[in-house]
C-alpha cells in the first residue's frame, strides 16, 4: 500500500528515516573502504598496497583494493572523454611536470589540466592528461579542441600562464572570451629575471592592482614599475608591456573575485594534492598507471571535498558573474 514519508529538512542533508531500508552500499563496509583508500593514496604503487593488506592480516581485501583501483581508472578515462557543459564562468589551464619511473629509469612527463567553472558556481575537472615529455603547445592544442569536440562552446574567461604560444591559441579558438595571463606566474618570472630585492619590490606593487578602482588606475600602477625598472631590465619590461591587457583581463569582474581570476590556483588544488602524492611515493610515480591512479584519488578528494559546495567568494557574487556571461552571450540564444 502506498505510504507517504516526510524527510525533515535538516543542515547536513544525512537525515533518514528509520523505515527506510539501509542505503545501498558496496560489498565493503565505510570503514574497509577508508582503508583501501587510504593505502592507495599513501603507497607507492597498487602492487604496494596489497603487501601492506597481507602484513596485517587482510589478504582478502585484495580483490576490493583492485576493484576501488579500476574504479578510480575508468572514471579517469570517462572524465577526459565525456560530454561537457556548453557554458562556462571560467576556464582555467596549466600543467604540471612529473618524473615516471619506465623499466630502469626516469622519463619526463607533463599532465594537462583544465579545470571548469559552471555557472552554478561549481569547479570541475574538465581534463586531466598525461603525455610523456616537456610541455609543449601542440599537446595544449589537442587538449583545446578536445574540450570544444565534446560540447565546450561558450566561456566568459579563459586563465592561464605565459606559456610561449599558449595566448593566440586560446584567443582563436575562444574569441569571445576574457584571456588572463596569470599574474602568480608572472611574480614567478620576476623573481627569476630581476635581483631578489628588485623582485620583492615588483611583486608589491603588482598586488595592488587587485584593489584598483579603475582600469584607468590599474593601468597607471602596472606601468609604474615598469618605468622604475625599464633600464635595468629592458627585455622583460618590454614583454609584459605587450601583454598588459591580459595580465589586467580580471579588472572589469567584481572585487570579491579578483584573487582567484587573476591566477591559476584552481589548478594548483589539484597540483597539490598531486605533489602530496608524489612525495608519498618516493619522488616519482612508479608507472602511468600508478600516476594515473593517483590523480583519480586527487580529483575524487577535491570534488567529494572542498569543491562539492560553491566557495563563498564566488556564491556572494554568482548573480554579477551570470549577468556579464549573459550580457555577453545574449545574442547567441
Amino acid at each position: 500500500m502506498p505510504l507517504q514519508v516526510d524527510v525533515p529538512r535538516t543542515r547536513s542533508g544525512n537525515f533518514r528515516p528509520t523505515v527506510l531500508p539501509p542505503p545501498y552500499q558496496r560489498d565493503y563496509p565505510e570503514e574497509t573502504q577508508a582503508l583501501l583508500l587510504g593505502l592507495l593514496a599513501s603507497c607507492r604503487s597498487l602492487k604496494a598496497a596489497k603487501a601492506a593488506l597481507r602484513r596485517i592480516g587482510l589478504s582478502g581485501s585484495e580483490e576490493d583494493l583492485e576493484a576501488v583501483a579500476r574504479d578510480f581508472l575508468e572514471e579517469l578515462e570517462l572524465r577526459n572523454t565525456g560530454p561537457l557543459d556548453p557554458d562556462l564562468l571560467a576556464l582555467f589551464l596549466d600543467a604540471k611536470y612529473v618524473e615516471v619511473k619506465e623499466g630502469d629509469r626516469l622519463r619526463p612527463a607533463s599532465l594537462y589540466l583544465a579545470v571548469g567553472l559552471g555557472r552554478d558556481g561549481k569547479k570541475r575537472i574538465l581534463a586531466i592528461l598525461f603525455r610523456l615529455g616537456r610541455e609543449n603547445l601542440e599537446e595544449w592544442k589537442n587538449v583545446l579542441r578536445s574540450l570544444i569536440e565534446r560540447g565546450l562552446r561558450r566561456v566568459l574567461r579563459v586563465v592561464h600562464d605565459d606559456f610561449s604560444g599558449l595566448l593566440p591559441v586560446t584567443q582563436g579558438l575562444f574569441p569571445q572570451a576574457d584571456v588572463q595571463l596569470c599574474v602568480v606566474h608572472l611574480q614567478r618570472h620576476a623573481k627569476s629575471h630581476l635581483s631578489k630585492t628588485d623582485a620583492a619590490e615588483f611583486t608589491q606593487r603588482l598586488r595592488a592592482l587587485k584593489t584598483a578602482w579603475t582600469p584607468e588606475v590599474a593601468a597607471a600602477q602596472f606601468e609604474d614599475p615598469c618605468q622604475r625598472f625599464e633600464s635595468r631590465y629592458a627585455s622583460f619590461i618590454r614583454e609584459i608591456r605587450k601583454k598588459r591587457d591580459h595580465y589586467l583581463a580580471f579588472l572589469p569582474y567584481p572585487d570579491r573575485l579578483r584573487r582567484s581570476l587573476s591566477t591559476t590556483n584552481v589548478v594548483e588544488a589539484v597540483n597539490g594534492q598531486l605533489e602530496i602524492m608524489r612525495r608519498n611515493s618516493g619522488g616519482y610515480f612508479q608507472s602511468e598507471e600508478s600516476l594515473k591512479l593517483k590523480l583519480g584519488l586527487a580529483v575524487s578528494q577535491l570534488e567529494g571535498g572542498r569543491w562539492r559546495r560553491v566557495a563563498s567568494s564566488v556564491q556572494n557574487a554568482l548573480d554579477q558573474f551570470n549577468a556579464l556571461f549573459q550580457s555577453r552571450f545574449a545574442r547567441e540564444e
